[in-house]
């Protein structure tokens, strides 16, 4: 079947699916269709993320990180951070190899970085290490995950369902459909949308993804933006806070449910703002929602050649960086046209391969290549 025509968002775009109204839907609703009574999952289990049984999180053995992060916890009552930390070094090294630094996370979890993915996934069934010093080992997911979403999928199909039809370039490890919190009548409940997360095991989102023959375009996913109902601060949630209550109306040390200021009157304990301390309008917020998009936004080729996108020289030294650039796709892609075209010049007596004339080819197969990817 030919490629789907991608339509852009607009405001003239009407409310629903767009696909309902075309007359070749009929293999995706022949798929609702198919599922017999007596298959369909209840519908308090049929939008749980499905989640592939078997997976386990590992570094691939051809690289492509900087540097390979395992994170380290204690199993007992003393917190790892809380132990002497030459000690520490000493016993990491002696029980696991290619242990390159220590980060010290946070009281209770250190960071070991590898020089080698070996090394690093090693670490994890180190089983003799991890035992006699009672501890557990994870890499964590952003090392070696990302997730996308994709639009405009039939609400009838559960998450179990997407994952057995749809096929992509890179391994896919869950599916999870985006719902909707609906109050009504004091009851709450979920109502499902038409948007679905999928999380793959490689650390660049593919282009599309098949879903019985329909093609889907792949959006970066962008996290909400943690913000503690109890604290009011950012970056956690008020599960595992252990801070003191504030108001989110007038930011004292009360609930908002004993706050006698009416919402109107509010100030913001975050930019002093005339709006509650959660609200969307809050420049904080705001702020905080960029940098989440700033953190998944796609990388362009001009973004991966772009100097200041490398890591500082003290961490690693330029022949290192390009040996890293060049296990991308990406830069392969870049040097194999400008190879072909240099080989096709010289062939044809059109020019020689010279110093200038490599560079020339080269910054005109990047610009080039920049210019389709935009268009």
């Amino acid at each position: 079947m030919g490629r789907v025509k991608k339509r852009k968002k607009s405001g003239t775009d009407p409310p629903g699916d767009p696909l309902e109204d075309d007359a070749d839907t009929g293999s995706l609703r022949s798929m609702q269709s198919a599922t017999s009574d007596a298959e369909k999952e209840k519908d308090t289990d049929k939008y749980l993320e499905y989640r592939v049984s078997d997976y386990t999180r590992s570094y691939p053995e051809s690289g492509g990180n900087y540097e390979y992060i395992v994170f380290i916890e204690s199993q007992n009552q003393v917190p790892i951070g809380d132990r002497d930390m030459m000690s520490l070094a000493t016993n990491f090294k002696r029980y696991n190899k290619g242990v390159k630094q220590l980060i010290r996370i946070n009281r209770h979890k250190v960071g070991v970085i590898f020089e080698r993915p070996t090394f690093a996934n090693a670490a994890l069934i180190n089983k003799k290490f991890l035992d006699n010093f009672k501890l557990k080992a994870s890499i964590p997911a952003s090392a070696t995950e990302i997730t996308g979403v994709i639009q405009h999928v039939p609400i009838d199909l559960s998450n179990e369902q997407i994952y057995s039809a749809i096929s992509s370039s890179k391994n896919i490890i869950s599916v999870k459909r985006f719902t909707r919190r609906i109050i009504k009548e004091n009851k709450v409940t979920f109502e499902p949308m038409k948007t679905v997360s999928i999380t793959f095991s490689c650390v660049s989102l593919p282009d599309s993804v098949d879903l019985n023959s329909w093609r889907f375009e792949v959006r970066p996913y962008i996290p909400p933006v943690k913000q503690c109902l109890q604290c009011l601060r950012y970056g956690h949630i008020a599960k595992f806070c252990k801070n003191s209550i504030r108001c989110s109306i007038c930011g004292k040390d009360h609930s908002y449910k004993e706050c006698t200021i009416a919402p109107t009157e509010a100030t913001c304990c975050q930019c002093k703002g005339n709006h509650i301390a959660i609200s969307a309008e809050c420049p904080v917020k705001k702020a905080k929602i960029e940098e989440n998009k700033n953190k998944v936004q796609k990388r362009s080729y001009a973004d991966v050649l772009n100097e200041k996108s490398f890591p500082p020289l003290n961490n690693k030294n330029p022949a290192e960086q390009l040996k890293f650039l060049i296990q991308t796709d990406q830069i392969q892609n870049i040097l194999i046209q400008t190879l072909l075209t240099l080989i096709s010049q010289n062939r044809n007596k059109e020019s020689s391969i010279t110093n200038e004339n490599i560079k020339k080819v080269l910054l005109a197969t990047i610009q080039s290549d920049n210019n389709i990817k935009q268009s």
